[in-house]
Order: C-alpha cells, then structure tokens, then sequence
C-alpha cells in the first residue's frame, strides 16, 4: 500500500503529508494563456476555495498541505508531488478525490463536476496563476489599477480618420484604406485577386456554409457586369440559410446545447436530462439574424424580452431568452448564477467578470463587488417549468397524434404513481409507531438505531428512510397532516418524568374539555400565574384534530411517546383495510365511500389526489417529486419517454424558456472568496462600471435588473460590446480576429492587429443601426477581402502569421460546412427553417442542415469531438482547428462519404457526360467549383483504369465481410443499435435517433471510388 495512506486521522482529511525540504527546488511557473487563468478562476479555484480552504489553507494546513498558492502543491512531501501536470492518473489529489473510502472533503465526496474539472485542470498541465509573492502582496496581481483600466478595450470608441495611401487606386473601400496603410508602412504589398471561382466559393462558405451550385458558379463567372460581386453578396445575405450559418457562430457563443449536462439535474432524479424545447431559442437566433435584427436589440432581446414592451406579450420573441435557460446546469445554486454571469458578459462584451467571484479580477478593473451586484441581478429571477406556448411551433396535422401518445404516457404514470403511493401508504400503515417515533430521533444515533431494531425498521434501506423523510417532509410543510400529527407534536415534547400525570391534561387542552385553571389570588398570585405559565400542557392551545385520532388518545392512560404511538399504530391499521378500495376509487374519480376523516388517515403522510388533476407532465413531475430519492421509484414514472417525445415528435407544440423576476428581487451579500459559508457587505444590484465609462453606476430601480443591464451592454456608448461582435465577424470571415481571443478583449489579451480599422467598423456598425448585414457588405466588397491565398517566401519570413494581411488566409472548413456540403452534394439537402433536433452523426442518418443537429453537453458525439466543434459547457466563440486521424478515416470509411460518393456519380450533370474525361470535369466543378487541370485529368483516368478490375466484380474476402454480400448471399440490412462506446450516452441519456432509412450498402463502382478518393482531398475541407 502507497505511504499516503497510511496517515493519522487529521491528515487523512485530504490523504497526503507533505515534508518540507524533502523534494527538488519547485519549477518555474510557465506563461499561462488567458484559457488556462480563466479555466482555473471559474472552475478550479471555487473547489480549492470553497471544499477544500477549511482544512488547507496557510496556518490550518492538515496534513502539512497549503493550497493557497501554486509552490505549495508544487513542493510535495514523503509521498511525492500534490500534483503531476499533465498526468491526472499519477496525481495523488485525482486519486483522493477519487477515492471510495474516507470522503473528501469531511462530510462527502466532491461532485462529479467538480472531480472531472479537476482532472481537465490536471492534464492541462495544472495552470495555477497564484504565486506565493502574489498571495503576500496581492496588489502585485490585481485589476484595480488606474493602469489596468486604461486598456484600450475600456475606452470610447471613437472612429479614426481614414487614413492615407500610396495606392490609391487598390481601395474599394475604407477597410482597404486601413489594411494598405499598414502594409505599406512595412514595404509590403497586397496580394493579386483570387480568381473568380475561388472567390464565390470563399463567399458562399462565408456567408451560408455552403459551396455554390454548378449553374451559379457558371452563372457568375458568365456575368461581366460591374456589380457582378456586388449582386453574390447580396443574393447570399438574402438566402434564408445565411441566418443558420451565422446563427450557429451565435450559438457557440451562447454555449447553445439540448441537454443539461447534468445526469441528475441537480439532486432531482426525475428532472429531464434534455431540454425538450432549447430548439426554440436556436429557430429564434436563426430568424433574428435572417430579419437582420439591430444587433443591439438581438442582445437585449436575449436577456430581457420578458420586460421590453414589444416582445413582453409574444411568446415567439420571448424564445430569446434561451440565451439565459440552455446553458450547463449545477446542484449548486451559486454555479448556475456563476454560469450565467460568465456567459452573459462573456458573450455580449468579450469580458471574463466571472474571475471575479472569489476574488477582485486580477487583471481587470472588476472588483469582487462588481461581480456580486450581477449576482443580485441573476439571483433575482427565476423559471417556469413550462414556458409560454409558441404558436405554429408544431405541426398541426400531426397534434392529435402527440396528444394522444402523451395520453398514454401520463395514463402510464398515473398507474404508476397510485401503485407506489399504495406500497407506500401500506408499508408506513403496517409500522406507522415505528415510523413516528424515528421520525423524532436522529436515525443514525444510538437512540434511533435501538428504535428501528425495536420496530423492525431498516434506516439504510433507501424506501424505509425515505418514508421517515416524507413522514417529516409532511408534518413541516402540509396544514392538514397537523389534523394528524398535532398531538403527537405536542406530547412528544412533554417531559417523560411527568408525561403520565400530565398526559390527561395536555389532550384535555387539545380537545378543548379541560376548563383553564383559575387565576392565583392573593399577595403573591402575579409569581404563581408566571409559574403557571412554565407548567408542562400550561400554553398548548385547542386544536383541530382527526376524530378517530382524538377519540383514541382521549381514552388512553399513557406511561410514555411509545403508547401514543401504538395508539396511532392501531388508528392505522384500522383503516387499512379500507385503503385499496379507496385507492381505486381515487384513481377511477369515483365517489369516494368513506368518511373524511377515514379518508384523511388512509391519504396520510403523502396525499392521494383523484385522476383528473393528472392533466399535465408537470403536475405528475410535481406529485411524484415526493419520491425523489428512490431510483427505482423515479425508474416507474415515464418522464424521459414524455420528455423524449416533446422533444421528437413532430406534432409537439414548442414552448419559450424564459425566465421572470421573482415578486421580491434582493441584493447579495459578497462571498468572501466565493464560500458561502464566508457572507460579506451586502452589494446593490447595479450595473458594472465598464459598462458605463465616465459614469457612476446606480442601483437598480425596478426588478431585478436584467432590463438596465441589457441597456447598458446595448448602449453605444459601451466601448466593448461593438468591438466584440466586430473582431468576431472579421475572425469568421478572415481566420483570426483582430484580436485572436474574442472571448476576452481585457488586460490579457493581446493588441489589436488593426485598432484604427476596429474601431471605424465599430463605430461605423453603430452608426448604420447595428447591422450585420451591412458589416457582412462592406467586409466581402472590400479587396482586403478578395485578395488569393497564393504565398510568398519574404513575407511569410517578415509576417508568418499574416497579421498584416497580405493576403487571404487558407481556411479549413468547420465541421458543419463539411457535413452540409456533404448533405447538398447528395441532393437530399432539407431546406425547410427550423424545427425539432435531430441526430446528424449516426445513421440512420437525415439531411437537415447541420445547426438543427441535436447537441448533448455531456455525452458529446465523437464525430462532433474529432471535427472540433465548440465545447457547448461554456461560451466559445472561437473554435480550435485541429488534423487528426480520425477525420480522414471519417472521410475513408464512413456510410455517409460512401453515400455522397455513389450520389455525385448518380447526378445529371455527370451522368450525362459522354466521355470519361467530361465526366471527370462534371464531378470537379460539383465537388471543387472548379475545372481540373490536365494533369489531374491524366490522374484520374489512371486511377479509374487501376481500379476498374476490383470494382467490376472482383469480390475480395474482405468486401463480403464489410457489406454481407456476395455470390449466392442475400444483401443484409445493417442493425441499428444505441452506441454503446466510451463517450457517448446510453440508456436514458442515448442520443435521440432518426426515423429515415439506412444508407445503402453495396460495393462502390470505379466512379464511386473515384469520388470518394476526391472527397478524401485537402481541397474538399479548405477555402481558399
């Protein structure tokens, strides 16, 4: 056994000793990225904070471990390093926090979350920025400096002069002004045009995410005309699919998901896993962005719709606060208002204030207190379960066959709820004494465990623990129950050496018979009537009690609580035996045959109301919460099969998920390093003062907030939300932004390639309504933009990264463009707007556009993982590119390249070719947008005449394996089944599956294998 578990019991609290001097001299931190700071502020600190300061923190550091700064888990002791970057399997904290025995922190294990954020943290390398000299002089490391707020992002936008160039005949327009000024400060020179097929294939990628078709290749290249370029451009910004294009860059940005991310969605086992209506908020941002709604008007739409006059009232607009409600959720309360916060300044001003939950931001000028007026802000709204219904949201036609499924489901779950409320209501009723008296006592006591033996009840089976839970659930919150449980409260707080004598006069209170004992006379009679007062049964008041109850305690001459509660044991038993006929009448609306009385007791501790009030999945979600903590009682109730089909079935009306102010908002106190356990000075709910330069931040006026705070983030007057959206449009059209981290334009980001270009288009943007159409124009009819890609030694030496733009960057296409491309080339593209999710990686597969794929935060598909695509936990605007084996097998073996493959070969255009050379031609101008070269004729051809023999019918072992198929076998039609791998859900959480047909399976001709080796290519997934 390793020597770190052998420690005495105060070190064991974390399961690592450390011996100082015992190990190597700590390394040298390494320059952190701003990611690496930010994962660590949001997700790793509040844990280190929050579960594990109380013990190991300086001056309390059980074990002799700190994790107050970085060198202190750097140290290590007798057992080695804390921590070995990059090696969260070697690490000893993974394998403590990990552990099954003793938990840690005392008082239980860390959370799946928090463990898993704390595995990331380690194979990144463990970036910790807190420097023990940081610890000691925190104005060494802090954002609260005049320095720090004079960063460039935090000043007014103001426009530049255009400025002057030598060449003045390259500018099309002032971008060119500003990008050739620059270029020949440094003795250089633009690029060449691209030619002409280059560039519309560059603009229908940028723009719609889509290659052109062959007529509208040919059509453009055929129009001379002067505004030829100009009539692409806008022809594609009118094109109902440049707002999916464009609204799935948003959704990254609004860490856009169909699932919680959340196995239990909190503690709630009977919480839906997947959001059944998040579809509605992707089809809003769609629409928005097709309208060209103001930007400004988009974001406060998104964060207060329920508030602005004319949305308020439209359930349709009010899908915009999606934005707030599809986002990652916690078990813990403080995490979800943290998520938003990041998320919502993150987003809209390209600011990370979430650093500033524990501490003031250290590179930032945003205090603690700052971060803590939003948190008033987030904390003050709440959601319904159900939203406001969207009209027209699902197909007419198909309603009557969703209601009449969902029938069945909640027919299925009211059988469901009766049947365990029966087991239930029999188990308590067989042993209601033992039941009432744990209920009293601390079950894992000595006490309670010498209770449970007396009375045969089990406290560590889940089902017996939990009806003493709802047993004390009940009495504390349900008025009737105390028609039931009244006495029992009284006399169990009666002293057991007179609970005999005074027993008769405690009931005679109750039941109103005992008349009140005269009031003392005489000199001394005020101190006796005091006395009086403090007698046992002096202040217990007439109550409402059950009769069968009363009429049984009022005949008992008890020595102690455990008579009253076999008294209650017998009243129980006697009316279970009316239970099961009432059950049924309950559940068929019947009359009901007994008294009320019988009644209240059969129904007691849990309540049985009749079938008819079953009308909703929301009312049987909220009657079975009561069993929350069973397993197998949330597995009777079918609410993944209803969410399941809310979610799939075409007829399902959409629902809004909005968000509303609760009735009585409240400021919060500042948690002093983000525990809770620590409240600080309570802060006004206000907006931030980087929003507001030059002005003074005023406390909220009415409701929560959310309404100021969207105004203030869509005021002009705000120096960072333009600049934000403008650096993430020039980043999706040219590769990088000007500054290459759009998420963070603060202190830590780097300067801006072209800060005068940034702020005339940011200022430009406003000035002509916050339009991103017109920002998309003046971008695409710029040369800037049009320049080729073609390279050039000297400039690649002075400028390898291009900051300067020489030319136009090389481009691989995101994940969603290269399934859309496949998708067109089929010819099945859906081009319909809009709609539920479906599954776009796994066949069966469809032929929606790939923004409508449905998206599990916690179960990301591989495919969706090995092409890169946003991490939907938190907002990421810029997507990493990455070249991995895994992409060109895709492309190699995958149904769906076979099925484009024989599908191009199936096209008019190429079927109607008459010889092999124009056909060649055909399947490159439907794959490329271009003509072949001579040579890549010849290559062809060869590769057709090579691969003629084996395609013609030469069947290899290995082709009768792969397909099923072969002389005298019978073609098979492959299985689908629920993925099953590492990484994906299954059972409750398997990803959603389409109801369409497979994909056909059969060897591939000469042609088809030549396509598909085409699609194979480097030029099949970049821009050029």
């Amino acid at each position: 056994m390793k020597s770190w578990l052998k420690l005495s019991a105060p070190a064991a609290v974390l399961g690592i000793a450390l011996t100082a001097g015992a190990q190597k001299p700590a390394p040298k931190p390494q320059a952190l990225t701003p990611e690496q700071i930010q994962f660590f502020e949001s997700k790793i600190r509040p844990i280190l904070t929050g579960k594990c300061a109380p013990c190991h923190v300086d001056g309390v550091s059980r074990g002799g471990l700190s994790l107050d700064f970085r060198e202190s888990w750097q140290h290590g002791g007798s057992s080695g390093p804390v921590v070995v970057p990059g090696s969260p399997e070697k690490s000893l904290l993974i394998e403590r926090v990990k552990s099954a025995g003793a938990p840690m922190p005392p008082g239980g294990k860390l959370s799946a979350t928090d463990i898993a954020a704390l595995e990331a943290w380690v194979k990144m390398g463990a970036p910790d920025p807190r420097g023990a000299a940081d610890v000691k002089t925190t104005s060494k490391l802090t954002g609260i400096t005049d320095k720090a707020k004079s960063h460039w992002a935090f000043q007014p936008v103001e426009k530049p002069a255009i400025p002057k160039v030598k060449n003045a005949a390259w500018v099309k327009n002032p971008i060119d002004s500003f990008t050739l000024a620059k270029l020949e400060a440094n003795n250089m020179v633009p690029n060449a045009p691209a030619s002409r097929a280059a560039l519309i294939r560059r603009a229908y990628y940028d723009l719609i995410g889509m290659p052109p078709t062959v007529e509208e290749v040919r059509a453009f290249l055929a129009d001379k005309s002067p505004n030829a370029w100009e009539k692409v451009v806008d022809s594609l910004l009118a094109n109902p699919h440049y707002g999916e294009r464009w609204g799935r860059h948003w959704l990254d940005t609004a860490r856009y998901s169909d699932t919680t991310g959340n196995p239990q969605n909190g503690q709630n086992r009977l919480a839906d896993f997947r959001y059944a209506n998040a579809w509605t908020y992707r089809d809003w941002v769609i629409g928005a962005i097709n309208k060209d709604l103001p930007y400004n008007e988009f974001l406060m739409a998104q964060i207060a719709a329920d508030q602005i006059p004319t949305m308020k009232d439209d359930p349709a607009q009010l899908a915009a606060l999606g934005f707030m409600t599809v986002g990652k959720r916690f078990q813990d309360k403080n995490d979800l208002i943290d998520e938003r916060i990041d998320t919502v300044t993150k987003a809209t001003m390209g600011i990370t204030v979430a650093c500033a939950r524990c501490h003031d931001h250290k590179f930032d000028p945003i205090p603690t207190a700052d971060y803590y007026s939003l948190y008033g802000i987030f904390s003050s709204i709440d959601e319904p379960e159900v939203g406001p219904e969207i009209p027209g949201s699902g197909d007419p036609t198909q309603r009557g066959d969703y209601e009449k499924q969902e029938k069945v489901l909640l027919d299925k779950g009211r059988v469901a709820y009766y049947e365990y409320v029966g087991e239930k209501l029999e188990a308590f009723q067989k042993k209601a004494a033992g039941y009432l008296m744990l209920s009293t006592a601390n079950p894992r006591s000595k006490e309670g465990a010498e209770l449970a033996q007396k009375y045969g009840i089990n406290p560590s089976n889940i089902r017996e623990r939990d009806t003493i839970r709802i047993l004390q659930q009940a009495v504390r919150t349900n008025k009737t129950a105390a028609e039931v449980m009244g006495p029992f409260n009284v006399l169990q707080r009666m002293p057991e050496g007179s609970f005999a004598s005074q027993y008769a006069v405690a009931m005679g209170r109750m039941l109103g018979t005992a008349s009140a004992p005269a009031a003392p006379a005489g000199r001394f009679g005020k101190q006796r009537a005091q006395q009086q007062q403090r007698t046992p049964g002096a202040n217990i008041p007439v109550m409402k009690i059950n009769p069968l109850i009363a009429r049984e305690l009022s005949s008992l001459k008890p020595r102690s609580m455990a008579d009253v509660a076999e008294a209650y044991g017998r009243v129980f038993a006697k009316v279970a035996d009316q239970r099961d006929a009432y059950i049924e009448a309950r559940q068929k609306n019947q009359v009901l045959s007994v008294d009320s009385a019988t009644a209240q007791l059969i129904e007691f501790p849990l309540g049985l109301p009749p079938a008819s009030e079953f009308n909703s999945a929301t009312h049987l979600r909220q009657l079975a919460s009561r069993f929350n903590a069973d397993n197998r009682a949330a597995a009777r109730f079918p609410f993944d099969e209803l969410n399941r089909l809310q979610l799939t079935h075409p007829g399902a009306p959409g629902h809004a998920m909005v968000v509303e102010d609760i009735e009585e908002p409240k400021d919060a106190r500042i948690l002093i390093r983000g525990e809770k356990q620590r409240p600080g000075d309570v802060v006004p709910r206000q907006v931030f003062a980087l929003c507001m330069p030059g002005s003074t931040p005023q406390p909220v006026k009415e409701g929560s907030g959310r309404l100021e705070l969207a105004r203030a983030i869509a005021a002009p007057s705000n120096p960072l939300t333009a600049r934000t959206l403008v650096n993430r449009a020039w980043m999706h059209h040219f590769g990088d932004g000007f500054i290459r981290t759009p998420d963070d334009l603060g202190n830590m980001s780097e300067k801006p390639s072209h800060p005068e270009l940034l702020d005339w288009l940011a200022g430009r943007f406003m000035e002509t309504g916050w339009s991103l159409k017109k920002l998309h124009k003046w971008v695409l009819t710029s040369n800037t933009y049009q320049q080729s890609t073609d390279t050039n030694a000297a400039y690649e030496k002075k400028d390898p990264a291009n900051r300067l733009l020489w030319r136009a960057n090389l481009r691989r296409l995101d994940f969603e463009s290269i399934r859309d491309t496949m998708v067109a080339l089929t010819g099945k593209l859906d081009p319909v707007l809009g709609g539920k999710p479906v599954n776009i990686t796994d066949e069966p597969y469809i032929y929606r556009r790939s923004v409508y794929g449905y998206i599990d935060r916690l179960f990301l598909s591989d495919l969706l993982t090995q092409f890169d695509v946003s991490d939907p936990t938190m907002a990421n605007t810029g997507r990493i590119s990455t070249i991995v084996p895994q992409q060109a097998l895709f492309f190699m073996n995958s149904a769906m390249a076979v099925d484009v493959a024989r599908q191009v070969v199936r096209r008019d255009e190429v079927e109607k070719a008459q010889t092999d050379e124009e056909r060649i031609k055909a399947i490159y101008l439907v794959l490329y947008q271009r003509s072949p070269k001579p040579e890549e004729i010849q290559v062809g051809l060869g590769f057709l005449t090579k691969i003629g023999s084996v395609a013609a019918g030469v069947e290899t072992e290995a082709t009768v394996a792969a397909t099923g198929t072969g002389k005298g076998r019978a073609a098979r039609k492959p299985v689908a089944k629920t993925p099953q791998k590492k990484g994906m859900g299954v059972g409750k959480f398997a990803p959603i599956r389409n109801n369409t047909e497979m994909v056909e399976r059969k060897p591939l001709d000469s042609w088809e294998l030549y396509t598909q080796a085409l699609l194979c290519s480097n030029e099949f997934v970049y821009v050029s």
